[in-house]
C-alpha cells in the first residue's frame, strides 16, 4: 500500500492529477475574470519571476526618478529660503517661485535621460509581455525562452513606442512645471495656465494609456507601425472607461508607494514581488476581451476566445448539437444494430492486479475476462430479436444495398467515359 501511495505521489507530480475534477471542463475559466484569477493562483511563481525579469530592465528609470528626488533636495538646501537669517546670508526680498524655477529646473536636465531609461524598459516590457500573452492563451511557457524570444520579436516597435513617449512626456513635464511657475508668480492670466496644466495632464494620461495598448497590440498581431498607432489611437477613445478601470485596478500595489511608513513598506513588497507581471496580466487579459469583440471576426485566421472554454449548459447549445450530429452519423453501423448490454452488474468486475502477484491472480483476471465475455454474448443472444434492434439492422442492411448500388452506378459511369475516351482517341 505504501510503495502504491508513493507510485501515485510520483505520477502526480510528473504528469498532473489529470482524472483529478480540476480538470473537468465545468471547472476551467469560461470567462476572462475566471481565466485571470486560474493565471494568479495557478502560475504565480511564474508571474514572480517575470516580474524580476522585467524589474532589471526598469532600473535605469528608477535611477532617474531618485536622482529627480535628490537633485531637487540639494537644489533646496543651497537656496536662500533654506538659510538661517542673520548668520551671513541677507534675506530676500521675496520667495515666491523658488521652489517651482528649482522643480523646473531640475525636470528639464534630469528627463533628457529618460529616452535611454525607456529604451532600456522596453526590453523587459517587449519579453514581459510576450509570456504573459501566452500565459493568457494558455499555452505552455518556459519563462526565461519565451522571455528572450519576446524581446526578439517585438523590442524594435515597442522601442520605437517608447521614444515617442519619452518625448511626449518631456514636453507634457515642462509645461506643467512652467505653469507651476506662471502661477505662482501671478504672471499674466491664472485661468490659462490652469487650463494649460490640465491639458498636459490629460495629454500625458492618454499617451500613457495608448502605449500600453500598443505594447499589448504589438505582441499580438503582426502590424506596422502607423497601424498600430492608429488602432491603438481609436481604441484608447472607444474603451475609454474600461481603460481606466483596468489601469486602476493595474496600479494597485504601486499606489501604495504614495504613502509612507507601512504602507510604503507594503507597496515596495508587492511592487518586487509581482507588480508589472499583475499589471501587464491585467491589462493583457482586458485586451484579449476587446480584440474578440472587436478584431477577430474581421482577422482572417485570428482565434476567438483563447484560454477560455464554452460550458454545455442549454440544450441548444452549439457543442450539444455538434455531439448530437456526430451520434446521429453513426445511427445506422454495426454498433447500432447490436444489442449492447449496460455497464450494471456490480458482481461481474475485471480482476485487478496487485503490486506483487502471482500465477493464481493472473488466473483470476482471466477468469474475470472469461466470465464477462459469455455474459455479455448471453445478453445478446436474448436481445437479438428486440424490435429497436431489428428495426437497426434492417436500415443498415438497406444502408449497405444503397451504398453497394452507387458503387454500381458509380463503376458503370466510368466505364462508360473509359469507352469514350477510346472511341476519341
Amino acid at each position: 500500500m505504501a510503495a502504491k501511495k508513493r507510485r501515485g505521489l510520483v505520477d502526480r507530480l510528473l504528469l498532473g492529477s489529470e482524472k483529478s475534477e480540476g480538470y473537468a471542463r465545468s471547472t476551467l475559466p469560461s470567462n476572462r475574470w475566471e481565466l485571470f484569477w486560474d493565471i494568479f493562483k495557478g502560475r504565480f511563481w511564474k508571474l514572480v519571476i517575470i516580474n524580476l525579469l522585467v524589474l532589471i530592465f526598469f532600473i535605469p528609470l528608477v535611477l532617474i526618478i531618485f536622482m529627480r528626488s535628490n537633485a531637487i533636495s540639494n537644489m533646496g538646501a543651497i537656496y536662500p529660503f533654506s538659510q538661517g537669517f542673520g548668520l551671513g546670508y541677507q534675506a530676500p526680498i521675496s520667495m515666491v517661485g523658488y521652489a517651482e524655477s528649482i522643480v523646473f529646473t531640475v525636470n528639464s536636465m534630469i528627463y533628457l535621460f529618460m529616452p535611454i531609461a525607456l529604451v532600456i524598459a522596453a526590453v523587459g516590457v517587449a519579453g514581459g509581455a510576450y509570456v504573459i500573452r501566452n500565459m493568457v492563451w494558455t499555452e505552455g511557457i518556459f519563462v526565461a525562452n519565451d522571455f528572450w524570444r519576446g524581446v526578439k520579436l517585438n523590442f524594435r516597435q515597442i522601442a520605437c513606442a517608447a521614444l515617442i513617449y519619452s518625448l511626449v512626456f518631456y514636453l507634457a513635464i515642462l509645461s506643467i512645471s512652467l505653469a507651476d511657475q506662471a502661477i505662482a508668480l501671478g504672471t499674466g492670466a491664472r485661468w490659462l495656465f490652469v487650463t494649460s496644466k490640465a491639458l498636459s495632464y490629460l495629454v500625458l494620461a492618454f499617451f500613457t494609456v495608448m502605449i500600453f495598448h500598443m505594447i499589448t497590440m504589438c505582441v499580438t498581431y503582426e502590424l506596422k507601425f502607423r497601424d498600430l498607432f492608429k488602432n491603438s489611437f481609436l481604441f484608447t477613445i472607444a474603451l475609454l472607461p474600461h481603460n481606466i478601470f483596468f489601469m486602476a485596478l493595474g496600479v494597485i500595489p504601486f499606489i501604495f508607494l504614495l504613502f509612507g511608513g507601512f504602507f510604503m513598506a507594503i507597496g515596495i513588497i508587492l511592487v518586487l514581488l509581482f507588480g508589472f507581471s499583475l499589471f501587464l496580466l491585467i491589462w493583457t487579459d482586458f485586451c484579449q476581451w476587446s480584440y474578440d469583440k472587436f478584431i477577430n471576426d474581421k482577422v482572417e485566421g485570428a482565434q476567438k476566445n483563447r484560454g477560455i472554454y464554452e460550458k454545455v449548459k442549454e440544450s441548444n447549445s452549439k457543442a450539444l448539437q455538434k455531439y448530437r450530429e456526430q451520434i446521429a452519423l453513426t445511427a445506422h453501423s454495426s454498433l447500432s444494430s447490436r444489442p449492447i448490454k449496460p455497464i450494471t452488474d456490480d458482481d461481474l468486475k475485471l480482476a485487478e492486479l496487485p503490486d506483487s502477484f502471482s500465477r493464481k491472480d493472473i488466473e483470476k483476471l482471466n477468469e474475470s475476462k472469461r466470465l464477462i465475455v459469455e455474459d455479455n454474448e448471453r445478453y445478446i443472444e436474448e436481445h437479438k430479436n428486440d424490435p429497436e434492434f431489428v428495426k437497426a439492422q434492417d436500415d443498415a442492411e438497406k444502408a449497405r444495398e444503397e451504398r453497394e448500388k452507387r458503387i454500381e452506378e458509380a463503376k458503370k459511369e466510368l466505364a462508360k467515359r473509359n469507352k469514350h475516351k477510346d472511341k476519341e482517341e
